[in-house]
């Protein structure tokens, strides 16, 4: 799918899923609501949309959370932390053949998505502070 036009309202969202890290839709909305509130929250969710279906951004679904939404379409795998939902990404060459495979077991391989989970920085200091 190719986007139909590029529009001023495009580019913000565009830039400001650039400068997130892994936000939701609505952590986006809320983000560019507050320097252009005349930018809709179903036009967010649409250009989102349209974004993650033509390959300009990457939509990540996680069970049990609401989808974030990535700028970088780089080749790269995710950390998710299991207890506060962040997500980091995870560039590596020794994981790039599997990430950039064109088949796989007869598959023609048209992605592929690759996710690392545990605890962040944050929450394992936190689980390390609470065994004292």
């Amino acid at each position: 799918m190719q986007l139909k036009r590029n529009t001023a309202q495009k580019n913000v969202i565009m830039e400001e899923l650039l400068a997130a890290d892994h936000p939701t839709a609505t952590e986006l909305y809320g983000r560019i609501h507050q320097s252009h509130p005349k930018i809709s929250r179903a036009t967010v969710f649409r250009v989102l949309a349209d974004f993650s279906a033509c390959g300009k951004a990457r939509k990540l679904e996680f069970a049990g959370s609401e989808a974030r939404y990535d700028g970088g379409t780089v080749p790269h795998a995710h950390c998710r932390c299991y207890r506060c939902g962040r997500v980091e990404d995870v560039f590596s060459d020794s994981l790039l053949p599997l990430l950039t495979a064109e088949s796989v077991g007869g598959f023609k391989v048209t992605s592929a998505e690759l996710v690392f989970g545990g605890l962040c920085r944050e929450c394992a200091s936190a689980d390390e502070a609470e065994e004292l």
